[in-house]
């Protein structure tokens, strides 16, 4: 932590901020994984450099200092920083245009939110924030786990001469969909073929609508470099048979988010059906399923059908991919053209997903249920 005077500020996790808040102002954001971004802010706050620190945007109160940054496209990992601010106002965070209730956003695992300093900031009932005098070195960071095109504050209570001090960074403009690295051996027509083999009208075995062709193939590399540097893109490795039934037949991996089949008597006195699908990330409590240290290249292929399949990698049930909502924000523009090309209505309705996703507090208590009694979680799939 840096402490100047009044002052403070962590030293925010990124290369670049944003130092020009002035309405109209645009410019190229640096991400920590070296991707570039250009970006707008818009509103009536100015732009402020106190001590030596970096310049941030300053709110008051009443809401009549404002600001909003928009990013050119969506990006993965944005951070707020705010400092400065006094127990008599609140502010509320702006996402998409729209002001946010934290508490529900914190609930749900869609932001991570820190402090430091003497950590006097809080989060109300309400969903605004206040308290963190500017003479206490208060400092909250508030990290979004989702994709957003936009962030910025507004003031919903005190005055003119009350104010908070924000700076604004990201990650990554990387998305996080659901993928197999090089080298799963994917079940086709024909026998089980390498990902990186597959071809766009190639059919290949679903559970549940028999041969199905795939639409588009997706592909991402990942450097050494890279994955040392942000390592929540390293892979899931469930190892030979760790699912049960001696599936997978050998080491697969998986992005973190990609979702493998649960299939056995828990799940049905869960949930009511014998199948559903649980983040790969979900399932590392259980025994040899763990986060890929190696430090190898990766390289993840995502593989989309005319619907949400569940296929066989290494023999074992997996999801393809899920073009919701969320996906859709996190696909690069050039990918995204092409998959909205091929499928125009995703503008306008979520696809059916193929067997149901539990919260994920309930995915927790699947995850812990499995490894308290010691079943498999392939016990009942067929």
């Amino acid at each position: 932590m840096t402490n100047t005077g009044y002052y403070c500020e962590t030293v925010m996790p990124f290369l670049d901020v944003i130092n020009d808040y002035s309405n109209g102002a645009t410019g190229t954001l640096t991400a920590t994984n070296g991707d570039t971004v250009g970006y707008t802010v818009t509103g009536t706050s100015p732009t402020v450099d106190w001590q030596g620190l970096n310049d941030g945007a300053r709110v008051n109160g009443t809401g009549s200092e404002q600001f909003t940054v928009t990013f050119d496209s969506y990006v993965t990992g944005a951070t707020m920083q705010i400092s400065g601010s006094n127990s008599n106002e609140e502010y509320f965070i702006v996402v998409d245009g729209v002001p946010v209730d934290l508490n529900t956003l914190i609930a749900d695992g869609t932001v991570t939110v820190t402090q430091s300093g003497a950590a006097t900031h809080v989060v109300n009932a309400d969903g605004s924030i206040s308290g963190g005098h500017h003479s206490d070195g208060s400092i909250m960071e508030i990290r979004f786990n989702t994709a957003v095109i936009s962030l910025g504050a507004v003031g919903s209570v005190g005055g003119n001469g009350n104010w908070d001090y924000f700076e604004v960074g990201i990650d990554s403009t990387d998305f996080d969909v659901v993928c197999f690295n090089r080298g799963t051996m994917i079940l086709t027509a024909d026998g089980p073929s390498p990902v990186e083999n597959l071809a766009v009208g190639d059919m290949i075995l679903t559970a549940t609508h028999g041969q199905q062709p795939i639409r588009w193939i997706g592909s991402k590399d990942i450097t050494p470099t890279r994955l040392a540097r942000q390592p929540q893109l390293r892979p899931i490795r469930i190892s030979a048979g760790a699912l049960g039934n001696g599936l997978p037949l050998r080491d697969l991996l998986v992005s973190r988010q990609h979702r493998m089949v649960v299939s056995s008597p828990i799940a049905e006195r869960m949930f009511g059906t014998t199948n559903v699908l649980v983040p790969a990330i979900k399932l590392t409590a259980l025994p040899d399923i763990d986060v890929d240290d190696s430090n190898a290249p990766v390289t993840y292929f995502h593989l989309l059908f005319d619907q949400h399949e569940v296929i066989f990698a290494e023999s074992a049930p997996s999801e393809s991919f899920f073009v919701g909502p969320e996906s859709l924000k996190m696909i690069p523009p050039a990918a995204l053209t092409e998959i909205l090309a091929l499928f125009p209505e995703l503008e306008r309705k979520t696809p059916k997903i193929a067997y149901p996703s539990p919260s994920k507090k309930q995915q927790k208590q699947l995850v812990a249920r499995h490894l308290k009694n010691a079943k498999p979680l392939l016990n009942a799939f067929a």
